[in-house]
């Protein structure tokens, strides 16, 4: 094969003892990747039964596990599965210690599907285009351990001797301490000329399969802009010309020792390039490294389904197809699940149990309808679960609903005041079943200020609001107020909110100079406040009562000065330009009177409700034609 690598992959094939032509970078990636893919490489009709997995992460035993359950294969791990399309999500390699194992595996399996009429797809993860470009945050001991050997001891010496040759004071324990044993196997296995490296750059980011999509994180917006042909294409454009851009930088630096992805720019700086760090710096900040990327996108598995059912919707029509199925997101309950009303099937359920307390799982298609397989349920198929209400963090098993009857019968321990707000909340710690929670206690109900010359429920601050908010928030499925219940605390009647623990409000992020770094953005996520807080005319929206989960995900709390009757417009918190979605707006729509009646009329009067309604037709008339602008304002 007439290739060329960097200056350490150069020696590294040495000690492989294969000579090393050096006729260009590009003309080694042109051999290895098909020049010309199209749509017959990315979408395939007409199959009767598809297996698709997700997330083996080196887990072999499990992996194996879940087909033979599937019948994919036989007792002898051969391919028994006629003609059934198996489809890997992503993420074989990292993390276990059997990678190689799984790899070598799912190889043979695909000549072996071919011969039979079948086939096996291997959409590429975050973690393989990690192992090709270098980034080996997640590669454990023990996969190193599996390339350790005669040739790796050879690779080795070769390694260090150019060190030598660089640093005479060079120091060989410390090079040892510093790669452990089996590195340079498995760099010279995951070079793009290396067994694992060129069989992954022949495989795709994303595929179609009758009218669903397989994809390792999800769907970003690239995907509805451009389509199925044109990701794939570009998302490999991307990872080459990054090979390219760092292979000719080692070569012309010379660089002798293994580099991290994450160092490679302050060592390129280090020699004062400035031209070559720019240009590295623009192919590490392509969108394959970003979550701009399918395959390490998480906007389908955790933002708001308001604030990214528009981009679903446009990335679905894009590619002709009705869900799509993703992985790389653990699941909380380590089942499949769906989300979307069945347009996103969630399937990573942790297969690694050692690491992820999870189980193997599959999506199977066959007769004409979708099932969930598992290892542990022999001949047993079900559908997706729908992921219960579950605002902030709290323990396994205990959703919304279960909260909700929790925090009315918990053992009240301990009470406390917060030196926070006029209604002067107080923090109540609770216990049941094992179980120890906070919440938030508030019983002022004050039905006018006095001499405020405003109508009793434009003037009012009433706990029995907190209550109303969160029940038209459960209607709305918006899902952004914390469980809120009545309850007599120490004697006196009014409401336990959930308290989330670890949130930030607003005001402490802005003081402390945080960044949210979430997986979804926040633009979108302060929108739908703004729209809930025109909805529900909340007056007292502050930095204080605009929280962020551990995660970024924005939480509202405090609307005891909400449900006003008068006919102005709150003062917004977030100062962008107020957007409806679409599947929000057909949300708004369905509300009538007696729907709200039946949710908030223990807690609101007539006229109030009624102005929920006349907000709801001036939100549905005046806010539904633009996006709200990036950027945001707090006061």
């Amino acid at each position: 094969m007439i290739r060329l690598m960097s200056s350490l992959e150069s020696i590294l094939l040495r000690g492989r003892r294969t000579i090393a032509v050096r006729v260009g970078f590009t003309v080694v990636l042109s051999l290895l990747i098909p020049a010309a893919w199209g749509a017959s490489d990315f979408r395939f009709d007409g199959v009767h039964r598809i297996v698709a997995v997700a997330d083996v992460h080196g887990a072999y035993e499990e992996f194996v596990s879940i087909l033979r359950e599937t019948a994919v294969i036989d007792d002898a791990l051969h391919w028994r599965g006629g003609e059934t399309h198996l489809v890997s999500l992503g993420d074989l390699v990292d993390r276990g210690p059997d990678s190689r194992k799984v790899l070598d595996l799912v190889m043979r399996l695909e000549l072996e599907a071919r011969n039979a009429g079948g086939a096996v797809h291997v959409v590429l993860g975050n973690h393989e285009v990690m192992n090709i470009v270098g980034d080996l945050r997640y590669v454990p001991g023990a996969e190193y351990a599996s390339f350790a050997g005669k040739e790796d001891a050879e690779q080795r010496e070769l390694v260090w001797q150019h060190i030598r040759e660089q640093e005479p004071d060079a120091v060989r324990a410390e090079f040892d301490s510093q790669v452990p044993q089996g590195y340079f196997a498995q760099r010279a296995a995951f070079a793009p000329t290396g067994k694992y490296g060129a069989w992954l750059l022949a495989h795709p980011f994303l595929i179609v399969i009758n009218d669903t999509a397989f994809v390792h994180g999800g769907l970003p917006p690239l995907i509805a802009k451009l389509g199925l042909d044109a990701s794939n294409q570009r998302l490999h454009t991307e990872l080459t010309d990054y090979l390219q851009t760092w292979s000719a930088d080692q070569e012309e630096l010379k660089l002798a020792r293994p580099i991290e992805f994450d160092d490679r720019l302050a060592a390129v700086a280090a020699h004062g390039i400035e031209q070559q760090v720019k240009k590295l710096r623009e192919m590490q900040e392509a969108d394959l490294f970003t979550p701009n990327s399918p395959n390490w996108y998480r906007g389908q598995a955790l933002c708001y389904p308001y604030t990214e059912a528009e981009n679903l919707d446009a990335a679905l029509a894009a590619l002709g197809v009705s869900r799509v199925v993703v992985g790389h997101t653990p699941t909380p309950t380590r089942t499949v699940v769906s989300r979307f009303n069945g347009q996103v099937v969630l399937l990573d359920t942790g297969m690694l149990q050692s690491y992820f307390k999870g189980r193997p799982s599959a999506f199977v298609f066959e007769g004409g309808e979708w099932r969930v397989a598992y290892a542990d349920r022999p001949a047993q198929r079900s559908q997706p679960e729908v992921p219960p209400r579950a605002v902030g963090a709290r323990p396994a098993g205990l959703d919304d609903d279960a909260l909700e009857q929790w925090l009315k019968e918990a053992e009240v321990v301990n009470i406390e005041a917060l030196d926070t707000g006029v209604t002067h909340p107080r923090r109540v710690t609770l216990r049941k079943d094992g179980v120890e929670l906070r919440a938030v206690f508030k019983d002022l109900s004050v039905d006018s200020l006095p001499s405020s010359g405003l109508a009793e429920s434009d003037s009012s601050d009433r706990f029995e609001y907190e209550a109303a908010a969160y029940r038209l928030d459960r209607l709305l499925e918006l899902n952004m107020v914390p469980v809120t219940v009545e309850r007599t605390v120490d004697g006196k009647r009014g409401i336990l909110q959930f308290w989330v623990d670890g949130a930030i409000n607003v005001r402490r992020m802005l003081e402390q100079k945080k960044v949210p770094a979430g997986d979804c953005d926040t633009g979108p996520q302060y929108n739908l406040m703004n729209v809930f807080d025109l909805l529900t005319d909340n007056s007292d929206r502050t930095q204080e009562n605009a929280l962020y989960t551990k995660d970024w995900m924005l939480v509202l709390i405090d609307h005891t000065r909400a449900f006003r009757t008068d006919r102005t417009k709150p003062h917004l918190l977030y100062k962008g330009e107020v957007y409806v979605p679409p599947a929000l707006a057909a949300r708004l729509k369905t509300l009538n009177r007696e729907m709200l009646q039946q949710a908030l009329g223990a807690y609101l009067k007539r006229q109030q409700i009624d102005r929920v309604l006349r907000r709801r037709d001036l939100l549905l008339k005046d806010y539904v034609a633009h996006p709200v602008p990036a950027e945001h304002v707090t006061r």
